[in-house]
């Protein structure tokens, strides 16, 4: 075998080699969990708070409310403040981990440490919230500039 030849199967075999990884396998991919009956069932419910959906509900006094009835109406009993609902439930270590239904956390209008403002997860980086009273419900991206940098953590407490 010419030295070309040899060459050109050595860098055949390299590049072979590190696009498997080093052990042969693929990247672990995650695995998506079936959404239990409940979450879908609380966040229906969330979305019909949105003003073209349905306009006769009775306007939410501030976030917390809000979620406090969307899940109230699903038979499922929440504290009265956000700072309360942050220790609820099964902390959500990243949000490449969130689920429909789980609660997301942000900090309030000044950027701090200290819970002010929680949302209901939807799916795709999509969240509903009380925003004020001049948008009412919202739907947002955790990835806005206003809300990735205000995110503080997610809680799951729908099992």
């Amino acid at each position: 075998m010419d030295g070309f030849r040899r060459r050109w199967l050595a860098l055949a075999a390299a590049a072979a080699f590190g696009v498997a990884g080093c052990a042969g396998r693929a990247p672990a991919k995650r695995v998506d969990l079936p959404v239990p009956p409940k979450a879908k069932a609380v966040v229906r419910t969330a979305k019909t708070y949105l003003s073209e959906e349905e306009k006769h509900r009775k306007q939410p006094r501030d976030c917390s409310d809000y979620v406090g009835r969307v899940f109230s109406e699903n038979g499922i009993s929440m504290p009265r403040t956000s700072v309360e609902m942050s220790t609820l439930g099964e902390r959500i270590s990243s949000s490449r981990e969130l689920r429909m239904g789980d609660l997301v956390f942000f900090s309030g209008s000044n950027k701090s440490r200290i819970v002010g403002h929680v949302g209901i997860y939807i799916n795709k980086g999509i969240f509903i919230h009380f925003s004020n009273e001049q948008s009412g419900v919202t739907q947002d991206s955790l990835y806005s500039d206003y809300y990735r940098t205000r995110y503080l953590t997610a809680r799951r407490v729908i099992p």
